[in-house]
């Protein structure tokens, strides 16, 4: 029986003292990698007389370097306590003649399960994404929130009184303040511009509704449905307001850039709009 027993530990010894498959490695943006984690050390030893451990052996999908997926791909053998390049797959019969033979703990499952290391490892890039496009929608939820309340409030004033509105509603916001002067002002530009009625109550709520830091998108949307003489009007509103007081900060220059990108505005017909409003009488 004895003789039995060390045969098949022999035979068992022998199929892990061939060649070793290379663990794959992870590379560049987007790519995948092999895993090793210590299951149990064991008795059993390879062609160079190194002792090998039960191993678990995953792979591992990233993006920069985050791990997005992990996936198991069963039982290996490997050198230093799975601290190793190359490893030896296990079959499910060479697990069960480990098992009998005593190399292997008997309650060993047929597949392994992964540590809580292997899974925040493998899974906390995907984690990480989910949770940036949950704030992004919270973010897209809310911003679409104000607009329809932005949009209500200008219900019933035609189109370019509404574009001018809000757009200086929006021009305020980035200035950081609205006072009554401003109000008043910017209720008379639309009278006189559109023919539309104001009153302070509307634009403080259409300034509170109004975005701190405006999208791309939503500097095209303050001239959308209008014709070029019309987001001229828009541009020229803006100016009155930021620009009351005959000059343009930081600030309120990089929003009239923005605008004049979105409304497709040339520089020269900004800057010219501009010297208009503000022209010395002769």
């Amino acid at each position: 029986m004895r003789f039995l027993v060390l045969c098949a530990t022999a035979i068992t010894v022998s199929l892990f003292s061939g060649s070793a498959a290379q663990a794959k490695r992870a590379g560049g943006f987007w790519g995948t990698s092999e895993q090793l984690s210590l299951v149990t050390e064991s008795q059993i030893t390879d062609n160079k007389d190194q002792p090998l451990s039960l191993c678990h052996l995953t792979e591992k999908t990233h993006i920069i370097f985050a791990g997005v997926w992990r996936s198991s791909k069963g039982y290996a053998m490997a050198t230093n306590k799975c601290d190793a390049d190359s490893y030896f797959p296990v079959s499910a019969e060479q697990l069960a003649m480990g098992k009998v033979l005593g190399d292997f703990p008997e309650d060993l499952p047929e597949q392994p399960s992964m540590s809580r290391g292997d899974l925040i490892s493998g899974f906390w890039g995907l984690g990480a994404i989910i949770l940036l496009l949950a704030l992004a929608g919270i973010k897209w939820a809310g911003r679409t929130a104000r607009t329809s309340k932005r949009t209500a409030e200008m219900k019933g004033a035609v189109p370019a009184a509404i574009k001018a509105m809000d757009a200086m509603c929006h021009a305020a916001k980035a200035d950081g303040r609205l006072d009554n002067s401003e109000i008043a002002l910017m209720a008379d530009i639309a009278k006189q511009m559109t023919g539309e009625n104001f009153d302070e109550a509307r634009i403080r709520r259409m300034y509170d509704l109004a975005e701190e830091k405006p999208t791309d998108h939503q500097f095209a949307g303050f001239g959308s449905g209008l014709t070029p003489d019309q987001k001229r009007l828009v541009m020229q509103a803006v100016l009155m307001v930021i620009g009351a007081d005959g000059d343009l900060d930081k600030r309120e220059t990089a929003f009239v850039q923005r605008l004049a990108h979105g409304l497709k505005i040339s520089g020269d017909d900004v800057k010219a709009l501009f010297q208009s409003i503000h022209a010395k009488p002769a």
